[in-house]
């Protein structure tokens, strides 16, 4: 990933050595060689956060805001600086801290991340790839990442002020219609301090979405409210003759996304799912405790909680 960072604003050559006598003629040394970006040294520095700086992280920091102005040479300051701090915190921190032996991705659900994917690159013992060539391939899958990821966080900050618009022109508190497919979680998130919007709508492609909301920091712990009950995996005519329309298109099966072919349709789905009264799941006692238990014990294998007196 350091080196998908510098192929973003130098025409590199890359030599991987650690012969002292070759490195003391490179322009640019990282990750070996005890310098300004490698992290081997015993007195590591450290994020606020409290996650130390590897390679990639020293790389990120010393050159990260050069790639955004290279990228987007119109972006006032202040842009700049956040979405070089939101990347920071989305894909480069993991990496550091993952390079340093945290082990980010031992969750109860066990998730790759992109180091992990990364590390996948290596050659196995039996594969005749050099360590070069792997090396080479796992650049390319970290280019198109740290791209992905710049355009993503872009994305956020220019849609903001039609997010915001959006908001402030509701005709109902618990629905925010979107005249485009903007990112709207992380905006929303910040802007609706009182958990008022359920629902958003949006266009895309030939048809119109309605998405729940999902928790108080607009990615996590559920949803606001899920779309009906009813609708829960029903698509096509089946779903029409549910709602009272004749262009539904389909309602997932989670209830956290359906769709129709106008907007006079995702209205009247919008206005329904608003109505729907809560709906109750209670799980018997010993189901619930059981899961509950479950999960507190994979945690604790996981040696991710510490419990003190």
């Amino acid at each position: 990933m350091a080196t998908a960072i510098l192929k973003e604003i130098f025409d590199i050559e890359l030599v991987r050595t650690r012969d002292l006598e070759v490195l003391s003629k490179l322009d640019i040394v990282y990750d070996v060689g005890d310098g300004e970006f490698d992290h081997h040294q015993n007195e590591k520095e450290y994020r606020e956060t409290g996650t130390p700086y590897a390679a990639c992280g020293l790389i990120w920091r010393k050159f990260g805001r050069d790639v955004l102005k290279f990228r987007e040479p119109s972006s006032p300051e202040e842009e700049i600086e956040e979405v070089f701090q939101s990347i920071d915190a989305a894909l480069i921190e993991g990496i550091d801290a993952s390079d340093n032996g945290l082990k980010t991705y031992r969750t109860i659900i066990p998730t790759p991340n992109i180091s992990s994917i990364i590390a996948g690159f290596n050659p196995p013992w039996h594969s005749d790839i050099s360590e070069d060539e792997a090396f080479n391939e796992a650049v390319e899958v970290a280019t198109a990442t740290l791209k992905n990821t710049i355009n993503q966080h872009i994305s956020d900050i220019k849609a903001r002020a039609f997010v915001i618009e959006a908001y402030n022109n509701r005709i109902r508190p618990e629905l925010v219609i979107l005249e485009r497919n903007y990112p709207w979680a992380h905006t929303l998130a910040d802007i609706d301090t009182e958990n008022e919007v359920l629902f958003v709508i949006y266009p895309r492609g030939e048809e119109y979405l309605i998405q729940t909301v999902r928790g108080n920091n607009g990615a996590y712990f559920g949803d606001r409210k899920k779309l009906p009950l009813s609708w829960a995996g029903k698509r096509d005519g089946e779903l029409c003759a549910i709602i009272g329309i004749d262009d539904a298109v389909f309602c997932h099966s989670a209830r956290f996304i359906a769709g129709a072919k106008s907007m006079e349709s995702i209205l009247k789905m919008a206005h329904l799912a608003i109505a729907e009264p809560e709906e109750v799941v209670e799980l018997p006692e010993d189901v619930a405790v059981h899961g509950f238990m479950a999960a507190i014990k994979k945690l604790l294998l996981s040696k991710k909680v510490v419990i003190r007196r």
